[in-house]
């Protein structure tokens, strides 16, 4: 089991994450919703110890260990003049070569062209694979989706679905919701600092009626400051 307690964040005076809590079993897809601005990557980055907290991060009931987690970052660098086939030797060193074979295949990634040479999707693409070949008890992606065409991002949902199938905990952020439905177990609404609201599947109908109610809101208070 994967489990936040009482997670709070703060920058100076500012409060990012506000006892935050959540508890995750093996197999787990779970979807961080939320405004730019919500928090997303800080989760992250403190979920991956990159960032000063206080509460408990807990894996198995013991402390979390930065060796557990595979982290895809929403930007990713990559040294611009090595190849693709440099990069996932470099991530891989002890990954089956027929495996990594199948999965540039699988995205279209020429191995021989130059990093600086790829579009950012590919580029993103590069990134994914090299994240899930990763041997990690728990995987967090932000916005893994950006960048990626359609195709692209259907071939990402069976990657993820294979993952959970090997009993992975895979935490998702995004800001867009149909990324999130599409793939997810449950999903958290990050709001003031914490979850506002955790939807099951059966629930996700809600999340769009909750925003588009807000939306209609704040566009009638628009039209009364106007008129």
């Amino acid at each position: 089991m994967f489990k936040l307690d009482n997670i709070q964040v703060k920058y100076k005076d500012i409060t990012v994450l506000d006892n935050l809590s959540l508890e995750l079993h093996k197999g787990s897809i779970f979807g961080v919703l939320g405004s730019n601005g919500a928090g997303k990557t800080t989760l992250f980055e403190t979920i991956y110890q990159n960032t000063k907290y206080t509460g408990k991060i807990l894996l198995n009931n013991s402390p979390i260990n930065k060796k557990s987690i595979s982290y895809l970052e929403s930007e990713n660098y990559f040294y611009p003049y090595l190849s693709v086939k440099d990069i996932l030797n470099l991530f891989t060193s002890k990954v089956n070569k027929t495996q990594i074979k199948r999965l540039i295949d699988f995205f279209n990634i020429p191995e021989n062209s130059v990093v600086e040479t790829l579009s950012l999707g590919t580029q993103k693409k590069l990134a994914v694979i090299c994240n899930i070949l990763l041997d990690r008890e728990i995987y967090l992606f932000d916005e893994p989706f950006n960048g990626l065409d359609f195709e692209s991002v259907e071939k990402l949902y069976l990657i993820l679905k294979e993952l959970q199938k090997k009993a992975k905990i895979i935490l998702i952020s995004s800001h867009v919701l149909e990324t999130l439905t599409n793939c997810c177990d449950n999903i958290g609404l990050l709001k003031n600092g914490s979850f506002a609201e955790i939807y099951d599947k059966e629930n996700f109908h809600l999340i769009r009626s909750f925003f588009s109610e807000k939306i209609l809101q704040d566009w009638r208070d628009y039209n009364i400051e106007n008129s």
